[in-house]
């Protein structure tokens, strides 16, 4: 059986350590991450001055696919790039469809989905400021570290990503792979 493939998009502004954790937590439960760069393969300058650089450009990586699940990480101006982004609206309408997973946390819940439709009726949690900006007609808020519902996982921030990533491992592998890499990592 092929490993699961996921796709981490990466944006200026993201929240360093909600992309990074994820990632690592990904491939530490045997998930095949590309880390995808919403404005191409160059370095990416995140919320704290942390330079990542991508695998790929998100154009490139989005005929890769279909990816088991697609991850969005925080950090405003990151996520805020997401909900303006045609590409990420077509990648996330179609994963919705599909029934395939998609995880955000942070501010990406409240500024990334909404625009583009996505997880609406669904149970959802964020960087807690935030939940104002979720439309209660559409969302239904939960203050919980971590909120499943269906295929859509959320989180609310940076002190969240390890739960975050051990849900999405959970999810797309199994809890017998999410409890080992959380005592790879002693947590």
């Amino acid at each position: 059986m092929s490993p699961k493939k996921a796709l981490v998009l990466l944006a200026e502004g993201a929240e360093e350590m909600e992309a990074v954790i994820a990632i690592d937590t990904l491939r530490r439960g045997g998930i095949e991450v590309t880390v995808a760069g919403l404005n191409g393969a160059g370095a990416v300058k995140c919320s704290r001055d942390v330079v990542v650089v991508p695998d790929a450009a998100l154009e490139d990586a989005a005929g890769k696919g279909p990816y088991d699940a697609i991850v969005l990480p925080g950090g405003l101006k990151g996520a805020e790039s997401f909900g303006q982004s045609a590409t990420v609206k077509t990648l996330l309408t179609d994963q919705q469809k599909a029934g395939r997973v998609i995880g955000a946390i942070c501010a990406a819940p409240a500024v990334s989905l909404p625009p583009h439709g996505i997880g609406e009726g669904k149970k959802v949690t964020c960087y807690p400021a935030l939940k104002d900006r979720l439309d209660a007609g559409k969302y239904t808020y939960q203050d919980q570290k971590v909120v499943e519902d269906g295929e859509l996982i959320t989180s609310q921030g940076p002190g969240t990503a390890f739960d975050f990533g051990l849900a999405l491992v959970k999810k797309l592998v199994d809890s017998e792979k999410s409890a080992a890499v959380a005592k790879a990592m002693l947590l």
